[in-house]
């Protein structure tokens, strides 16, 4: 029972850490961006701030209380997973990104970087400590609670939505935390999970992309990624 109230202690404190820097970022509560107007580049990697609740209530958990966590970076696919997020990164420095700054390949390439590391830094708290910290349940019940905890990160309900919007919101992200802590629970990796995670953003999660490519393309982005990654996977199943 004491390990049990210490563990539930260490998840609503992630969480708080989490929420409230969402917060902080999302609404701009301290009126940094209010008359910010740099090189649209710094503007694209500023959106990084939002993802970095998750991780650093990860590092602050971790730390303070000495956490031990079955599921790390690489985890047990090793340089795999590295080339796992090379590959959306890769697909869209060959495809190209159009943009009046720069050229279509070199802005494909940090749009690439900037999405990876977007995934990592929410994976590192969403898979990386959460869902590690809750290995004690079945799946089905981690994921679940991963998925309601990440929907109430997102704080879409406080902007002008709809209950039949919200649900729809909140059921994807249910449904991707079973999908992403599967391959978080096999493989161990927070780079791996971090692959997966970007599928929705590619798809149309995120405005940038459904702005500037076309759904054919992002599809074909993603049925490449997914086919390599799965194939990685299956390669090294020996070891998951």
């Amino acid at each position: 029972m004491q390990r049990f109230n210490k563990r539930n202690i260490r998840i609503l404190l992630f969480f708080v850490i989490a929420l409230s820097t969402s917060v902080l970022f999302r609404y701009d509560v301290f009126g940094v961006y209010k008359n910010w107007n740099p090189h649209p580049i710094i503007n694209i990697f500023k959106t990084l701030v939002e993802a970095l609740g998750p991780f650093i209530g990860a590092i602050i958990i971790t730390k303070i209380f000495n956490v031990k966590r079955e599921i790390s970076f690489l985890g047990n696919l090793k340089s795999k997973s590295l080339v796992m997020l090379s590959i959306p990164v890769i697909c869209m420095a060959i495809i190209g990104i159009e943009n009046s700054q720069m050229n279509n390949h070199i802005y494909g390439v940090l749009i690439g970087i900037w999405i990876v590391i977007y995934g990592i830094l929410e994976e590192t708290g969403w898979r990386g400590y959460l869902q590690d910290e809750l290995k004690e349940h079945r799946p089905i019940i981690k994921y679940v609670i991963v998925g309601i905890m990440w929907y109430i990160w997102h704080l879409t309900f406080l902007g002008k939505t709809t209950i039949i919007n919200e649900l729809f919101v909140a059921l994807i992200l249910i449904a991707s935390s079973m999908g992403i802590g599967y391959v978080a629970d096999k493989s161990k990796s927070i780079f791996a999970a971090s692959g997966f995670h970007i599928i929705g953003n590619i798809l149309g999660l995120s405005p940038l992309f459904s702005n500037v490519l076309k759904l054919e393309t992002r599809i074909i982005i993603v049925v490449i990624c997914v086919v390599i990654w799965i194939t990685i996977l299956k390669l090294n199943k020996n070891k998951i």
